[in-house]
């Protein structure tokens, strides 16, 4: 096994492990202590039928899932499936995360919520906001317990860019969060993500040198509809799927109408979807603009726009990391998915940390230098 990473973080024997996209899990208080009345009928929430549940929010019923709702928090052994019964401590305590962090040599990690994945199908503006602002008001509770160790990135509501820039500046300027969230989907009803009203949020985060990120999540209460007509509401086919599809879509937009090309300075996270696919679609989008041309002509190769702008992560040393860290090597960061039912938990840093697959100057890139560039820590 490789030596651990140095240390650094709020004490002197903290490992520097970033951690680039843990989760919370957001407790039913933060609909309580947060949000208006008026709109708690728009909470999402897991409803258990027997040994499967499925969530809810307003008129809208996700598929249902072959598991009980404490799998949201309750992360899997390695070699186990997902769906674990045990829920991790560090879901919605600050403490006992980092007790858990401790055990995985983590030194610091950077936050995104689990019901705050749900919410971007709201289609009422301002319930949409002001759900947004719940989560994200919970969560910068939670990283208060340690700001030296814990980090929030604030989700931003889809339903307007003005909305979406004045969440971002309340995020980052009273919350004090290292950045901001959105989902990368073209959900009805909603601007793309290349709608030209998004670009001041793109100059603002830019002059606030903090990252954009894009997350998805597969909960069946942000549209899927063509996943479920493919799949028969299979929650394995679409899980493998949904992830790198909605990802390479969301990088082709940032790209192909110009996002990355007028914002030379705006840093974009593409998470939960390992790294090694941006490796070929990056080269497929160098090919076409080769052969057919964008929206509007770059300056640069979508393939030198991703080096110098973007970042994945991965979990393990998937086949190809090595190509892809040759290539990409300070665009590939470290994620637990902690505490994801299919994360691993004890071990989550275990195997990027024993791997002969990668040098140790990749290694160390990996698991601390590249989150840093990219949240600015």
């Amino acid at each position: 096994m490789a030596p651990p990473v140095s240390s650094a973080g709020s004490s002197a024997d903290a490992p520097a492990i970033v951690d680039a996209d843990g989760h919370v899990v957001e407790p039913e208080s933060t609909w309580a202590e947060h949000l208006e009345p008026r709109y708690r009928s728009f909470v999402p929430r897991a409803v258990r039928e027997g040994d499967s549940f499925r969530f809810r929010s307003g008129e809208r019923e996700s598929f249902a899932m072959r598991a009980r709702p404490e799998s949201l928090g309750a992360p899997r052994k390695a070699g186990e499936r997902s769906g674990g019964q045990t829920v991790a401590r560090g879901a919605a305590d600050p403490a006992g995360r980092l007790q858990d962090m401790q055990l995985d040599q983590i030194g610091r990690s950077v936050l995104y919520p689990t019901f705050g994945l749900m919410i971007q199908a709201v289609p009422d503006r301002r319930a949409a906001v002001a759900l947004c602002r719940a989560v994200n008001d919970w969560l910068a509770a939670y990283c208060r317990h340690d700001p030296a160790r814990l980090y929030g990135v604030g989700v931003l509501p889809q339903t307007s860019p003005d909305d979406a820039l004045a969440e971002a500046r309340r995020c980052l300027e009273e919350l004090g969060f290292q950045g901001v969230w959105r989902r990368p989907e073209r959900i009805p009803g909603t601007p793309s993500l290349h709608d030209p009203g998004y670009g001041p949020l793109w100059s603002y985060l830019e002059d606030a040198n903090r990252p954009l990120a894009l997350h998805p999540g597969l909960n069946g209460l942000v549209p899927c509809d063509e996943l479920r007509h493919r799949f028969d509401d299979d929650y394995g086919a679409m899980h493998a799927v949904h992830f790198p599809m909605e990802q390479m879509l969301g990088l082709t937009d940032l790209v192909c109408f110009g996002v990355l090309d007028r914002h030379p300075r705006l840093r974009v996270a593409v998470l939960e979807t390992g790294a090694v696919w941006a490796l070929a679609h990056l080269h497929r989008l160098d090919e076409h603009l080769e052969l057919f041309g964008f929206p509007e002509r770059p300056k640069e190769k979508p393939s030198d726009q991703f080096r110098r702008q973007c970042f994945v992560s991965v979990e393990e040393p998937e086949p190809g990391l090595g190509a892809m860290l040759e290539a990409y090597p300070e665009s590939v960061m470290f994620a637990s998915d902690y505490p994801h039912g299919d994360g691993i938990f004890p071990g989550s840093t275990r195997e990027l940390l024993a791997t002969d697959s990668i040098t140790e100057e990749q290694r160390r890139r990996v698991l601390c230098d590249n989150a840093e560039r990219c949240y600015a820590l």
